[in-house]
Formats: C-alpha cells, sequence, structure tokens
C-alpha cells in the first residue's frame, strides 16, 4: 500500500480492503489523498492566518483599552479639578455621578451619596432637596436653572447656581439626567452688600432731597418776604438816598434765590428725576423776555446785548421752553458777567427743518475775559470755576454751565464752547424742536379775541391761604394795592369752612400749614359736596418746590403753582388771566 496521507491510511485500514482491490482503485486513492494533502495545507494557513489576525486583534484591543484608560484618566482629572460640582442623576432619581468638588462643596462624601436618591438629605435651610424644584416628570427635561441657598453638612449656609437638563440615548429616549452645580456664595455676598449700599445710598439721596426741600422751603420763607417788602418799599416813592440801597437789596435777595434755584435744579439733574415738558411755545415770547431780562443789565456795566433772529424761525415751536430759557439765560447772564468792554449777542438760526422737526442753532458770543484752551473742559464741572478767583471776582456756584451741559444731555443736544484767554468766548449748541402740527381735516380751536370777565380787580374776591404771619403781611399789602378784595385763612382746615360760606373768584394756597396741609384742602374744596368752590382755580402760593411737586398737583386737583419767593408782576399778571380775561374761541 501506497504512502498516504495517514488520515486515508487510517481509513483504509479500517475498511480491511484486498490488495488487488486497491490497485484496481488506485487512482481513485490518489486523488483522495491529493484532497486530504490540500485541505491541510488550507487549514494549515487558516489557522496561520487566524493566529495572525487574533494577535492584531489583542495588539488593537489593547491599544483601545490604553488609550480608553488614557481618557478616562484625563476626564477624570478633568472632572477632579473642575470647581464646579458635576452631577448626573438616573431616571429614578439616584445619583449615578459627582465629582470630587461636591464633598468641599456639601462636606458629604460622594461614596454615601452614590446610588442614593438626590432627595436623601436635606440640603437647603428649610429642609427641602435642592433639586425639588425641577420638573423630573417631562419627558424632555430641557435646561432648569435656580439659585438658592443651602446648607452643608457642617451646618455652613451657601448660595449656590444650579443646572440640569435631561439626557437621550440614540434612540431619542431620555434615560438620565446631567447637571452643574455652582458655588456663587461669593458672588452672593457681593450683590447682597451691592443691594445694601444700594439701598442705602437710596435713603441718602431721600433723606438729602428731604433736607433740600425743607431747606428750600425754609429758605424761600423769608426771602418771600425780603424779596415782596423790597418791592413794595421801591413801589412807595423812596427817597433818592434811599433807592440804591433798595435796589442792592432787591438784587441780593433775588441772586440768593438763584443760587438756591440752581442748587435745586442740579440735585433733581443728578438724581435722574428732572422731565421735560414738551408743550407749545411762542418763539418770540421768549426771546423777548430773555431781551428785557438782561437790557438793564447791559446798559448797567455800558456793555450792548442784542438777539439777532433768523427770519425763518417759526413763531411757535414744541419743547420745554422753560429749560430752554434757563440754559439761555445761564449762558447769556455769564457772557454780561465775563465781559466789561464791548457786546453779548444771542444768534438764533434754524439750521434745517422738515415738516415736522425744526433744528436750531443757537449761539452766545461775547467780548469778555474768555477761557484758556486747557480750563476749557473745567468749566462744565459742577461747583468749578476756570480760575480760582472767578467766584471771588465775578460770584457764582460754578453750577450755571453744568447744569445747562446736563439739561442739552437731557434734550439730547451737547454744549459746546470756543474760546482763547482774553479773546472772548462763544457758547453754542444745536437743538431739534418739533413743529406744531397741521390739522386741516380737524383745525384746532382758535382763540379770536379775550374778552373780560370783570371790569377791574376792585370786584375781585380770592381766599389766601397762609399761616406764616410775615407772609401774610405781604401778600396783604400787594392784594391791597391792586385793590383786590381778600380773606385769609391761616390753615388748610380754616379755608376749606371758608370754601364753603362763600365764592371766590381764585384761591392761594400754601402747602404746608398747620392743622390741615394745602394738598388736602385743595382736594376737598374741590371734591366736597358743600364746597362752593369746586369749579373755582386754585393756584399753591408755596415755597415747596420739591421733585414730585407737579405731579402732585395733579393728584390733588391743583391748577397751578407760583413759587415763593413770588414776583409782583407775574403774580399780578396770573391773577388778572384767571379772574378777568375769558378767551372767546371761534365758532
Amino acid at each position: 500500500m501506497k504512502n498516504y496521507h495517514s488520515l486515508l491510511n487510517r481509513q483504509i485500514k479500517e475498511l480491511g480492503l484486498e490488495e488487488d482491490y486497491l490497485q484496481a482503485i488506485t487512482p481513485l486513492l490518489d486523488q483522495v489523498n491529493n484532497a486530504y494533502i490540500g485541505f491541510e495545507n488550507d487549514l494549515h494557513q487558516a489557522e496561520t492566518n487566524l493566529t495572525k489576525r487574533s494577535q492584531e486583534l489583542y495588539r488593537a484591543k489593547q491599544q483601545l483599552l490604553t488609550k480608553s484608560d488614557d481618557v478616562t484618566n484625563r476626564l477624570t482629572k478633568v472632572a477632579e479639578n473642575i470647581k464646579d460640582v458635576i452631577f448626573e442623576i438616573d431616571l429614578n432619581g439616584n445619583w449615578k455621578y459627582l465629582n470630587p468638588v461636591w464633598e468641599k462643596l456639601f462636606g458629604y462624601t460622594v461614596e454615601e451619596c452614590i446610588g442614593k436618591p438626590f432627595y436623601d438629605k436635606k440640603y437647603a435651610p428649610d429642609g427641602e432637596p435642592i433639586l425639588n424644584f425641577m420638573d423630573f416628570n417631562k419627558e424632555h427635561l430641557s435646561i432648569q436653572s435656580h439659585t438658592l441657598k443651602v446648607v452643608t453638612a457642617n451646618n455652613e449656609l451657601k448660595w449656590i447656581a444650579i443646572s440640569v437638563k435631561g439626557v437621550r440615548n440614540k434612540e431619542g429616549i431620555q434615560d438620565s439626567y446631567i447637571g452643574t452645580i455652582v458655588d456663587i456664595s461669593d458672588l452672593k455676598k457681593t450683590e447682597l452688600a451691592l443691594l445694601k449700599a444700594m439701598e442705602k445710598e437710596t435713603l441718602a439721596n431721600k433723606a438729602k432731597d428731604n433736607f433740600l426741600s425743607t431747606m428750600s422751603h425754609e429758605i424761600r420763607t423769608p426771602l418771600n418776604a425780603v424779596i415782596g417788602i423790597s418791592h413794595l418799599l421801591l413801589l412807595e416813592n423812596p427817597k433818592v438816598e434811599q433807592l440804591e440801597n433798595l435796589q442792592t437789596l432787591k438784587y441780593s435777595s433775588e441772586h440768593l434765590l438763584g443760587l438756591v434755584n440752581d442748587i435745586l435744579d442740579f440735585n433733581k439733574i443728578t438724581s435722574g428725576v428732572l422731565e421735560l415738558e414738551m408743550s407749545e411755545f411762542n418763539t418770540t415770547h421768549l426771546l423777548n423776555g430773555i431781551q428785557g431780562i438782561f437790557n438793564n443789565k447791559a446798559m448797567a456795566k455800558n456793555i450792548r446785548f442784542a438777539i439777532k433772529k433768523d427770519n425763518s424761525l417759526p413763531e411757535v415751536l414744541v419743547g420745554d421752553s422753560i429749560r430752554l430759557s434757563q440754559i439761555i439765560t445761564n449762558l447769556v447772564s455769564n457772557a454780561i458777567k465775563f465781559t466789561e468792554k464791548g457786546k453779548v449777542t444771542l444768534d438764533i438760526e434754524v439750521a434745517t427743518e422738515t415738516s415736522e422737526t425744526c433744528i436750531l442753532d443757537v449761539s452766545v458770543k461775547d467780548t469778555g475775559i474768555g477761557i484758556a484752551k486747557e480750563k476749557q473742559d473745567k468749566i462744565f464741572n459742577s461747583f468749578e470755576q476756570a480760575y480760582s478767583d472767578t467766584t471771588r471776582k465775578y460770584g457764582g456756584t460754578g453750577l450755571g454751565l453744568s447744569i445747562s451741559k446736563q439739561l442739552l444731555e437731557i434734550m439730547g443736544s451737547t454744549l459746546k464752547v470756543t474760546s482763547e484767554k482774553g479773546k472772548g468766548a462763544t457758547f453754542s449748541f444745536t437743538i431739534a424742536l418739533k413743529k406744531v402740527a397741521k390739522n386741516i381735516a380737524n383745525p384746532p380751536e382758535l382763540i379770536t379775541e379775550r374778552v373780560p370777565r370783570k371790569s377791574d380787580l376792585s370786584g375781585i374776591k380770592i381766599l389766601v391761604a397762609e399761616d406764616n404771619k410775615i407772609n401774610i403781611m405781604v401778600i396783604s399789602k400787594f392784594l391791597s394795592k391792586w385793590k383786590i378784595y381778600f380773606e385769609i385763612a391761616e390753615n388748610g382746615k380754616i379755608a376749606l369752612d371758608m370754601a364753603k360760606r362763600k365764592t371766590y373768584d381764585m384761591v392761594l394756597m400754601d402747602l404746608q400749614m398747620p392743622v390741615m396741609n394745602g394738598f388736602d384742602s385743595c382736594k376737598l374744596i374741590k371734591q366736597s359736596k358743600d364746597s362752593l368752590n369746586q369749579n373755582t382755580p386754585i393756584f399753591a402760593l408755596s415755597a415747596s418746590t420739591g421733585m414730585g411737586i407737579k405731579k402732585e398737583l395733579k393728584t390733588y386737583q391743583i391748577d397751578g403753582l407760583i413759587a415763593k419767593p413770588f414776583n409782583p408782576d407775574k403774580l399780578l399778571q396770573k391773577i388778572k388771566e384767571v379772574t378777568l380775561i375769558e378767551p372767546v374761541h371761534a365758532a
């Protein structure tokens, strides 16, 4: 028998075939033998390849394990060294992961918390779990963030910011929650300290406002007497030798009043409560008023004062005419003050205009002492002058330009200066004012004329509510001089009782009085059923000019305010407007 493959030889022996038969099937046996040999070679090759691939897979696995360990170590280092708590919670509400910062923040070990419900421990001061505010019943929990106060294992109070969101697997099914906890105790302490400081500042500002309001009232009350009596004495044909003294007294008292007004305006601006009043005003009247104020002052210094008005300047514009007049008055007053010879010119030109808006270029130019360039920024600072001896030489608080600058900024403009020392100065600004809307379809009610209600003031009856004896004396002298019938009520309660017994043409009401203040008295006079003066004009004649005075006037149905110290001419004009003149409107 031939030497066949060992497997074929074993099979031939097991069959017990005779030699002759084997010889006959030798070709077949050769083919089977070759097949066995080929299969064995293939199997060996396959085993070799499989061993090689197994070794490669093993090495790849080891590399992956190494990389995985490396990534895990890095992530662990990041998680352990990050300053915030990183956590994961399973769908049953158990902590799945907490980085080591948890122990530093709350004092509980990670080991004692992992696998336990997040609500197992009471972390909040009121005993509530820190995540009780989260809605874990939502199918897809989006990011939720909260700030709250917690208590640690050591009973230490801390403030934390916590954020949590749901995590979904590849199939889009939510399978856990992850989040962060940040210790914001220091930030919260700073915030609380700031809030406390702000509260103190608010109280301090309120105390300051109350103090200024009180001091304003206390200063204005005697000033009312000084200014009023100086006016009276000047009207009573004083001797020539007395005239200069009386004019000096009148000027000094009015100057002091100007200082008080500057300080109050400055306080309103810095407190952020100054509000602009948008209303129609006559530009010619405004400029005529400024001309009347400064003509005599300029003539007294032997200098010229001129107003150049653009011919295209609209007769009526809309804006805060009082503040605009205040700004221009401050600039002209300064120009005349610092000019010893030459002239001061107020120039108003229309820069551009549309159907709705008129933009004005306003400038005040003088030939005075001028301002050095390095000093020009300083003059706009509060309580500062360009030179240290300016206040002693020329007077003033150093508030005028600062107030004007801030008023213009509120109006959306900027105050500019161009000057050289010894060569005068030009202060200028550009301001946009609205034009009066023209409604052709519904034209405004036109006042065609004014007719007198009464022939003269002798038939006028005025109720004056005033508790200060000196102010009573001053107002009484003026009303008597104007031949007006008047009665005095020394507090708001008396004024109310008198308003129930007699009808008056006008009421002048002080606001700060004993028994019943002027505000309550006015409201009751207007609203009481048994009052005979529900429609009588009531004007506050008061030294109170606090920040909320205008709102209070509306609240208590007061028709207007005449501030003390009052200008007798303006008071007389107001009385005539209210009691004598009645507008007749076009049909």
